[in-house]
């Protein structure tokens, strides 16, 4: 396995030379996520079958003859497991590369069984055991070691063969189309960010809450994406959820009194113990008529579970004429989100929301006929 590491601008410009009349190229990302919200990108790895390269993005690099690769639309881009690295184009480059062939999603399609992982996948495939020792490393150190390279190299280098073997399955089937328009799916949800109004809900433990207590987890939840905008830091290093309604329900009007609740840390207190109390202090003036409605789990209504088994009944229906595995036509968690969507949300906060999966994407071609009560 021959491979160059990217660190020049020259380099680069050859590089792009090389692979950009080449109809598929595999892609990966090697990127760290200690406490920031975003994941910093630290490598790019690209084989076109001819030629490997790392690109190093903490070179100083214009990227720009590059990038333009990955978004041509006659060039498809093969990854596997591409969710995380979908987040870290859309921070770094400001785009997801497209189209876009995930290859775990593809032997999912296949019956191949549920996130099957790289590694496993080219055992499965190619009969090579490959070394993930080197899965955690720190790749943001610099200069890379030698074992960290060639750990980058590798899994672009195997994945090509690998998706070689696939893709004649998957055109056999039929089913390209379904696994590009999967990653469109999931980069579409990646770059959905919900409305600062909504954001209370999906904390844990909200449903426990009486109206009062989420207007302040309300006001908390904001605040807390917010400044982990601001400032690049994971949710959880501002404040953690699992903190979040424990306040709602205390209400402390005191740093002394915030720092008596279980699970609150020092730091928290002292980092944002003062906008905490702000959060808390908004949300007191807040009229009652206006506080929001006690939160209801979709087991809080007595007719969820008929409901549910009728939906899955009537997919698993559809998917098995059209010989695709079930649970790939629609989870469960799927199944419960197109059940919440209709609800749990007015006509108004749909408009505001993303689509559920079922009544969005390929699936939606399949499952329309039988879910028409569920499409409004």
């Amino acid at each position: 396995m021959q491979y160059q590491l990217i660190q020049t601008q020259n380099q680069l410009n050859t590089f792009v030379e090389q692979i950009q009349n080449k109809p598929v190229l595999a892609i990966d990302t090697e990127f760290m996520r200690r406490r920031t919200l975003y994941p910093e990108v630290a490598l790019i790895q690209v084989y076109d079958g001819e030629h490997l390269a790392l690109i190093d993005p903490l070179a100083e690099l214009s990227l720009f003859d590059f990038w333009q690769i990955l978004k041509d639309p006659a060039v498809l881009k093969v990854l596997h497991s591409p969710s995380e690295d979908i987040e870290v184009f859309q921070k770094y480059a400001g785009f997801v590369p497209a189209p876009l062939f995930d290859t775990q999603f593809a032997l999912q399609l296949l019956g191949e069984g549920n996130c099957m992982g790289f590694a496993l996948m080219v055992k499965e495939l190619l009969g090579i055991e490959i070394d993930k020792s080197e899965s955690r490393t720190n790749w943001l150190q610099r200069p890379l070691t030698p074992k960290q390279l060639d750990y980058a190299a590798a899994d672009t280098f195997h994945l090509l063969p690998c998706f070689d073997l696939i893709i004649e399955r998957i055109k056999a089937a039929d089913l390209f189309d379904i696994v590009i328009n999967e990653s469109e799916l999931i980069a579409n949800k990646r770059a959905f960010q919900t409305p600062d109004e909504f954001l209370y809900k999906d904390i844990k433990n909200a449903w426990q809450l009486k109206p009062h207590e989420l207007a302040v987890l309300k006001e908390l939840a904001t605040w807390r994406r917010n400044k982990a905008i601001k400032k690049n830091l994971a949710l959880n290093f501002v404040l953690k959820e699992h903190n979040m309604a424990e306040i709602a329900k205390r209400g402390p009007s005191s740093l002394n009194a915030l720092r008596q609740i279980s699970g609150v840390e020092a730091i928290e207190v002292n980092r944002s113990g003062v906008e905490i109390l702000k959060c808390i202090e908004i949300a007191k003036l807040i009229p009652q008529e206006q506080h929001p409605a006690v939160l209801k789990r979709l087991i809080d209504f007595p007719i969820y579970k008929k409901v549910a088994k009728d939906v899955k009944q009537k997919i698993t229906k559809v998917a098995k004429a059209h010989n695709i595995p079930d649970d790939v036509m629609a989870s469960k968690k799927q199944v419960n989100q197109l059940i919440s969507w209709n609800w749990k949300l007015t006509a108004e906060q749909k408009v505001k929301y993303i689509k559920p999966d079922l009544l969005s994407s390929w699936r939606y071609t399949y499952v329309k006929d039988v879910l028409k009560e569920w499409d409004s």
